[in-house]
This record gives structure tokens, C-alpha cells and sequence, in this order.
């Protein structure tokens, strides 16, 4: 098995990992240049931090609002607010006006 290309490029991964230098845990000391030295540090006015206040975002639609309807009457609604250009939102805000006005007629 000495022929075999990938048992000698195996065996000389091997021996190139243990001939390399162990690493240390010696630190690497770098040098020391006080800012007074140093023409770019002393230049640079130290940067401060400030935490920005975000304004606090009044919603359009404040709750969320779920309703339990059938397919039917879900693809109804979908093809009325379709069928006249209006928002779910707009359509769900006439109906409720509606109502109103019949509850109204109702009482009198």
C-alpha cells in the first residue's frame, strides 16, 4: 500500500504536523507609543457614546383584532372590498356604520 497516492500524501500530512512548532502561550508584548508620539491618536477627539431617545411611535391601528368567520364569508368580504377598491379596514369600518344606522331605525 506504499503506492497508493493518498496514503503517501497521508503520511507526509502527518509528518508536516509534527515537525511544525507547538504553539506558546507566551503573550506578544507590541509597543508602546504614548499619544504625545503619535501624531494620528493625538489628533482624534475621543468619541462619547450618547444613547438616542427614540420617539414613541403612536399606532394606527392600536390592537390587533381577530374574527372567526367561515370561507364563505371571508372570500365574500375579500371580493366586496375587491369588487369596490376599499380596504378591509374601510370596508369593516362601513359595515359597522351600517349597522349603526339599521340599530338606529330599529329603535325608533
Amino acid at each position: 500500500m506504499e503506492n497508493d497516492p493518498l496514503e503517501r500524501i497521508a503520511v507526509a500530512l502527518v509528518e508536516e504536523i509534527r515537525a511544525r512548532r507547538t504553539p506558546t502561550s507566551d503573550p506578544v508584548s507590541l509597543p508602546q507609543n504614548s499619544p504625545e508620539e503619535s501624531p494620528i491618536i493625538s489628533n482624534v477627539a475621543p468619541r462619547v457614546r450618547t444613547a438616542r431617545k427614540r420617539e414613541r411611535r403612536v399606532a394606527l391601528y392600536p390592537a390587533h383584532y381577530s374574527l372567526r368567520v367561515t370561507d364563505e364569508d371571508r372570500d365574500r368580504f375579500d371580493a366586496y372590498a375587491e369588487r369596490y377598491k376599499l380596504t378591509r379596514g374601510e370596508l369593516f369600518r362601513r359595515m359597522l356604520d351600517a349597522l349603526d344606522i339599521l340599530e338606529s331605525e330599529r329603535e325608533k
